[in-house]
């Protein structure tokens, strides 16, 4: 009876795997778009197979120095990024799981203020330009790093993690004469993992694919991230000659636009599986946990 499969599973194993197929459709059809050749493309109906397989796509994209310069700029906000929101979300996230912590509830609801109401986009554009960070040269990039160096709402997730390691070692830590420090570091964030790879892909997955923020802070289009040179070519949606032996009878707009996406969304697809085992504990946890 144990192994009598049902006629709900068999349903719902239709469904999920509908559902997978149709979230996996996009990225199989962009794939079939950038190694396809013009030809491919105008003389397809619906789906667009690569009859002509072509590299010219990506030999265009490698051979734009700004595509090779954005994705530069996309990994640096990305890595320094998360380095700052993971070391202040923790140390923030630590400090509000602490019961004995001074006025712990008036941080928490301050905290949790931030998540509900923000100070409005021109205040917020004026403080970032008069910090100096909307310079003309690279100094624009921190712009998008700096004024985002924290979420609330990953905060308390990281909270909920923190919370969920026993007072008894901690007492034990305390006693034996570690410090707060100490404590964090060497015993509360490695009992931590599924939180932290959680919010670490929350905060990566944020910071590689935003290009509102880098449209309006970085003035200078050769430091916008790779988003953002995504979002102006699929608005310019015009083919561009790049010279250098690149075919203009196979390479076209769509297919550069298509090569593009995918090059965007290769650091998250190959970072994702290392995660993937956290992921779904972590979420779960963070999520019920009080």
């Amino acid at each position: 009876m144990k192994n009598k499969i049902s006629a709900f599973n068999i349903i719902n194993g239709v469904i999920l795997v509908l559902f997978g197929l149709i979230c996996l459709f996009p990225l199989v059809y962009e794939l079939m778009i950038a190694f396809s050749s013009k030809t491919d493309y105008y003389q397809s109906n619906f789906i667009v197979w690569p009859a002509h397989f072509t590299l010219e796509n990506f030999r265009y994209i490698f051979l734009q120095n700004n595509i090779g310069r954005s994705f530069a700029v996309s990994v640096f906000v990305t890595v320094v990024g998360v380095t700052l929101n993971m070391l202040l979300t923790i140390i923030g996230a630590y400090a509000l799981s602490r019961e004995d912590m001074p006025f712990k509830k008036a941080f928490f609801l301050f905290v949790l203020f931030t998540m509900f109401f923000g100070g409005g986009l021109i205040p917020f554009y004026i403080t970032v330009r008069n910090l100096g960070l909307m310079q003309n040269n690279a100094v624009s990039v921190f712009s998008v790093i700096i004024p985002f160096g924290i979420s609330g709402f990953n905060m308390i997730i990281l909270r909920n993690f923190f919370r969920a390691v026993p007072d008894d070692m901690i007492e034990a830590c305390i006693i034996d004469g570690a410090s707060q420090l100490r404590i964090m570091l060497g015993f509360v964030v490695p009992l931590s993992k599924a939180g932290i790879a959680t919010v670490t892909l929350f905060y990566a997955v944020e910071r590689w694919n935003d290009w509102y923020w880098p449209m309006l802070f970085i003035t200078n289009s050769d430091y916008a991230p790779l988003s953002l040179a995504l979002r102006n070519i699929l608005s310019s949606n015009t083919a561009l000659d790049a010279g250098g032996g690149v075919d203009s009878t196979i390479t076209y707009a769509e297919g550069q636009s298509a090569a593009t996406i995918l090059l965007s969304i290769l650091p998250i697809l190959f970072a994702y599986p290392f995660v993937q085992k956290y992921f779904v504990r972590g979420v779960m946890l963070g999520g019920i946990k009080g």
